[in-house]
This record gives structure tokens, sequence and C-alpha cells, in this order.
């Protein structure tokens, strides 16, 4: 296994096993053997027994994981008791998301509308949801939950860079060099645009300050790719091709890239992002003064494609779904 990384924790294997056969009975198959998303369900049983009361951190990936591609999480959501409980056991929960709406927490209270409220009617203490947080564009952006006490509602306020960024092991994303970061963009936004025009993309491409993005373009589109695809919804296949021509065009740079990055297809959109979550997680485990062997990340994004595979060199990881396109 040439590609296999750091292990964080012990991992229960034999235990995991032996619990995943007594309900599924694996061992007792005679014609099919044991399915690769059975091998994924076996190690995150293993991962979740072997960290168990030493946990001190879980981060969530966004959508698909919390709630759906490009949706908000429900008020009804099931999820919500699992994360109050979380909270209430003194565990910090953070939401490390691509989504970036800089330190605008209004924004990133509609998508997350249904568990704030949740918090609020738990009745939880304003100690007890100071333990939620946010970190969106990948790295870049921290946000705390802060409870109004004249009117219950829960909110998320900024968290200044130069505290969560101050610790002597912590990342920095505030000091990566602007100029370098926009010339990289730019090479991503030429990218996504030859893609664009070569495979007749009705999109629309985004240029932010720490990203690129495809998504979704409309009918606006259609006039400008008359016989081309994608107003509604573009196909994983064409996300994948658009993302693994961007690596190709960025491993042509020539002058070293001084601060990490991801390139992703994200179910619905695809996203060259400055930073990775990988640097957040290694962040806020300086900031709250946890060890890797206490922090579980939690997304659906751990192929080559995907943007939560950088956290597993940083901490453990629980792998909830395969979306993506295998390609060999």
């Amino acid at each position: 296994m040439p590609t296999i990384g750091q292990f964080h924790t012990e991992l229960h294997l034999v235990e995991a096993f032996d619990m995943y056969n007594a309900k599924y009975s694996i061992t007792s198959r005679r014609h099919v053997p044991p399915a690769f998303n059975e091998i994924r369900h076996i190690l995150n049983l293993s991962q979740l027994l072997a960290i168990n009361v030493n946990l001190k951190m879980v981060s969530f990936d966004g959508d698909q994981t919390l709630y759906s591609d490009g949706g908000n999480f429900e008020e009804k959501s099931g999820l919500s008791y699992q994360v109050i409980e979380l909270i209430k056991a003194g565990i910090t929960v953070c939401v490390i998301t691509a989504a970036n709406y800089q330190h605008n927490g209004p924004m990133y209270e509609v998508r997350l509308q249904g568990l704030l409220r949740r918090f609020s009617k738990a009745k939880l203490s304003p100690d007890e949801i100071s333990r939620f947080h946010v970190m969106g564009g990948e790295c870049h952006y921290l946000l705390r939950a802060q409870k109004n006490e004249a009117t219950n509602a829960c909110h998320l306020v900024a968290v200044p860079h130069a505290d969560w960024q101050a610790g002597p092991r912590a990342p920095k994303p505030m000091t990566w060099p602007d100029e370098i970061r926009d010339s990289f963009l730019d090479v991503a936004e030429a990218s996504f645009r030859e893609s664009q025009k070569d495979l007749k993309i009705r999109a629309r491409i985004l240029r932010k300050k720490t990203s690129v993005g495809m998504i979704p373009g409309g009918e606006a589109m259609v006039s400008v790719y008359p016989g081309g695809h994608g107003k509604d919804k573009i196909k994983t296949e064409i996300l994948d091709e658009v993302v693994l021509r961007a690596f190709e065009d960025i491993n042509k740079i020539a002058d070293p890239i001084p601060f990490p990055y991801c390139v992703f297809n994200g179910g619905r959109d695809c996203w060259v992002d400055v930073g990775t979550k990988g640097v957040a997680v290694e962040a806020l485990q300086e900031f709250f003064g946890v060890a890797p062997g206490q922090v579980i990340h939690i997304g659906d994004q751990f192929l080559g494609t995907g943007n939560d595979i950088s956290t597993r060199a940083v901490c453990a990881t629980i792998w909830i779904e395969v979306r993506a396109t295998l390609y060999i």
C-alpha cells in the first residue's frame, strides 16, 4: 500500500470486523467477497472504537455530510441531536467548508439555520454554544457560535485571524503572499475557461479572493453554447475532467507554490482553492490545544479529486460516502 499515510491512533480492526460480521454475516457468504464500502465501514468503526473517550474535537464537511449537496441543514435532521450531544459532552465541533462568505456570519447562518435553531430549542448554555465553530473558505475564515441572551437566538461571529493563527505551530494563511496567490488563481481560472470552451459547458466561472469555481450557468448560458450542456447540472464526468485538467495546468507552474491548495469536484460544481481542510484542522488543533489522536474529521471527499483528503495527514478521519468516480 504505497500511498498509506500516518495513523494517529491504534485501529481496533479485529473487534470492528467481528462486530460488523456479527450483523452482516460476511464470513457466511459463499459467492460475494467483502465490498469496498464494507471495508470502509469496518475501518470507520475501528477508528471510532480506537478514539473512544480520547475524543476532544470533531470537524465535519458541510455539503453531502451534514446536509444535502447545495442545500441547508434542516431543523428536522436527526444529526442535530448527535451534534448537540457532542457539545454537551464537552467536545468542540467545527464545520469546515469550502463555502466562502469570508466573515459574513449571516451567510453561513443560512446554510446552518436548522442546526442553530436546534441549539436554541435545546437550551444550550452560552459556554456550550461557544464550542461550535465554522471554518469557511477551506481554512481562511473562522467563526464562533454565540448566544444572544435577549432573543435566545444563536449567531456566528468572526474570530480574528490573529487569534486562531497565533500559535507557534499553527499554519498562518494570513501570511501567504497575495501576489503569488493571485497569479496561481489566474492559472486556475484560465484552465477552467479553456475547459468550458473546449467541452461546451453552460457554466459560470466564479473568481473569489482565495478560489475559482465553476457552477451551472442557467438559461443565460444556453445562447453562449447552444449545442452544449450544464445549465442546470454539470455531469460528474465533466467536472472530473475539468478538475484533472486544472491539476495538469497548475503542475506546469514553474515557480514553487508556497501554500497548499486543493482542486476538487464538489458534486454540483468544481473549485480550485488556495488552502486545504488539512490546514484548517492543524490550525484548530493548535488553537484548541488538542492532539491529532484526539480529533476526527468526517467527510465524503477523500478521493484524489476531493477536498477532505488532506485531513488524513493531520488527524483521524471517517469516510461517510463513496460518490466520485475512481480513475485508474
